[in-house]
């Protein structure tokens, strides 16, 4: 519905499990509007969530669309969680870009001691384009 034009506030999400959230975050399109972005964190909250699942869904979405309102949220994410299930997936979209490169290098920098060796190898690799 939000898709086609309903408002976010507009929606019955009340009782929404993490899976339910994750369908909708999932079901988005890749490319959406700042305005957009900024409608559905006012309404969801999704940046300040405390469900790594939905955060590291709509940190996809933050990056494949520039959203710098969430970069913080982003960067706090990375620097705090280490599991390799979110950390590629993140640091792969991030060095699409040249912008979106150097923010992962800053990144990374700062949080890579925080990771297990295993994934600061693969971060190693994404970052140093191997």
């Amino acid at each position: 519905a939000w898709i086609n034009g309903k408002s976010a506030s507009s929606l019955n999400t009340k009782n929404y499990t993490t899976n339910e959230w994750l369908r909708f975050l999932r079901s988005l399109p890749l490319q959406i509007s700042h305005d957009k972005m900024k409608e559905l964190d006012d309404v969801f909250h999704f940046s300040s969530t405390g469900n790594s699942e939905i955060l590291f869904a709509w940190l996809e979405h933050v990056i494949a669309n520039k959203y710098k309102e969430s970069y913080p949220a982003l960067r706090d994410f990375l620097t705090h969680v280490g599991r390799r299930k979110f950390v590629k997936p993140l640091f792969a979209a991030m060095v699409k870009s040249e912008d979106g490169k150097a923010m992962a290098k800053d990144i990374y920098k700062s949080s890579r001691a925080n990771y297990h060796f295993i994934t600061q190898q693969t971060v190693d690799e994404i970052i140093n384009g191997k």
